[in-house]
Formats: C-alpha cells, sequence, structure tokens
C-alpha cells in the first residue's frame, strides 16, 4: 500500500479552500454590501411589480430611490458606519518626492573607434538595380 503524504496540492486537503479565500476577500474590499444590495433589489423588483401589475413599473419603482426597502437602507447605515474615521486619526502627511536630472554621455571604450557611417560592403547597395531587371532563365 503507497504511503500517503500531506501536501497543498492534494485537492482533498483544502477542498474549500478557494471558496473560502473569495469570500475572505469580497468582505475585505465591502463586497457583502454589494451582495445584499443586489439581493434587496431583486426582492424589492418582484414585490413592487406584483404590487404594481407591471414589471416595468415594479422596476422603475425599485431603482426611483424613493421607495427603499428595510434592507436597503440597512446596507446604506452599514456602508456610512464602514467609512467614517475615527475622530483622533489624523491623516498621513504627504511625502513630497522629486527627482533631479543627470546628465549622462556615453562614451565608447578606450582603444575602439566609433563605427564608421559607410562601410564599403554596402556601396554596391546603394545603386538602384539594373534596368530592365535580369530574366530568369523559365521564361
Amino acid at each position: 500500500m503507497p504511503k500517503q503524504t500531506l501536501s497543498l496540492n492534494n485537492r482533498s486537503v483544502f477542498p474549500y479552500a478557494r471558496y473560502v479565500l473569495v469570500a475572505a476577500l469580497m468582505i475585505s474590499i465591502g463586497g457583502q454590501w454589494a451582495l445584499l444590495q443586489s439581493a434587496a433589489w431583486v426582492g424589492m423588483a418582484v414585490a413592487y411589480s406584483v404590487e404594481e401589475g407591471s414589471i416595468a413599473k415594479g422596476v422603475s419603482k425599485t431603482f426611483d430611490g424613493d421607495h427603499p426597502c428595510a434592507l436597503c437602507k440597512m446596507v446604506e447605515e452599514g456602508q456610512k458606519s464602514e467609512k467614517k474615521l475615527p475622530s483622533k486619526e489624523t491623516p498621513p502627511r504627504k511625502i513630497e518626492l522629486f527627482m533631479t536630472a543627470r546628465l549622462i554621455v556615453l562614451t565608447p571604450p578606450l582603444g575602439h573607434d566609433l563605427p564608421r557611417p559607410m562601410d564599403e560592403a554596402a556601396a554596391p547597395r546603394l545603386f538602384p538595380p539594373p534596368v530592365p531587371p535580369p530574366r530568369c532563365g523559365l521564361l
């Protein structure tokens, strides 16, 4: 019987680790409020559509902002309470970064000449091809 080892690559060790990580990241950026607000809108759209007798009127009443439900009010209060900073904390001071310009001169290493502007091997390439162009023997 082969010996089983515990490794992090084994999916049976942490089968729900990915879901826990995604949930933790969503909560850290305030995703729970978006999820609750979405649930509130769906519930309001269904309730108002039944009440008004028309889906268009129900959706319009849901998103007009004049008819918030209890869950919408709770989400709004929760978002406001998260944004409040304690009055004793002072915002961090702005750090000014500056950069000075420097002149950099590149010189070739000692003992090497600069390349010539025109190599003698490139001279024949300056002239256009002969007119008429040479024919290959296929025609």
